[in-house]
């Protein structure tokens, strides 16, 4: 699994958003038709209480209420976005695989190919393939995502330094020190240089840039690393 935080979700929870008004009307649907809200809204809070079952039949309703849309409509590509994600979560990435691309399709077609939304599911399909190991499908996904949005949102912005860490990651694993180490030292850099920090965000690249040292003999600048990761943790 990659270390490095996957970009723009958590689980399931980022595309789908529970709301009170919501959660009142979703149990309701067992006795008449749903929307394609309120399929959504169940299948996160099926998700959430571990009953997968019951969220694969709520992301699949979803799925076929949103055949039923105008072709330019992105809750198609959401949709069959969260299902994917739902089945790499259940380690079936054979069936996740063709719903990520075929998703990422539909949104390339509704946005155009360089919007920053498309940007950030590049980069989660770029996670994905390299959670597989898949290292020659991963990195160009990641440099695509980058360049999208470090050009329309800065070099600082979060979701950019999530995606150059991720980059960060992806070459530690294949041992490309080289590649990896410039990465680190900028996140690094822009991060310390923030008020407040994710620390989550911070502690990750702490620990794996601390690994590119060791890798590559610098012993004394890794201890370092270490102490300041080992100081973070201890105000949490």
């Amino acid at each position: 699994m990659m270390r490095t935080p996957r970009v723009n979700r958590k689980g399931l929870g980022l595309r789908v958003r529970a709301t009170a008004l919501v959660a009142l009307a979703v149990w309701q649907i067992g006795c008449q038709e749903g929307t394609w809200e309120q399929y959504m809204e169940a299948a996160a809070f099926a998700y959430q209480d571990e009953r997968y079952q019951e969220a694969e039949e709520w992301f699949l309703a979803a799925e076929r209420a949103a055949t039923a849309f105008e072709p330019f409509d992105p809750r198609l590509p959401l949709t069959l976005g969260n299902l994917a994600d739902f089945y790499h979560a259940q380690a079936r990435d054979d069936e996740a695989e063709p719903l990520y691309q075929e998703a990422l399709a539909r949104l390339e077609q509704i946005d155009g190919p360089d919007s920053p939304r498309v940007a950030r599911f590049v980069a989660d399909l770029a996670a994905f393939y390299a959670v597989l190991d898949r290292y020659e499908e991963a990195e160009p996904l990641y440099l695509r995502a980058l360049d999208n949005l470090e050009w329309e949102l800065g070099p600082t912005h979060l979701d950019v330094l999530t995606i150059r860490t991720g980059l960060a990651g992806l070459y530690l694993q294949q041992t490309r020190y080289a590649e990896a180490d410039p990465l680190y030292r900028e996140v690094l850099a822009i991060l310390l240089d923030m008020p407040n920090p994710d620390r989550d965000h911070l502690l990750i690249t702490l620990d794996e840039y601390a690994l590119v040292l060791r890798a590559t003999g610098r012993e004394t600048d890794a201890l370092a690393i270490d102490a300041r990761a080992r100081a973070l943790r201890e105000q949490l």
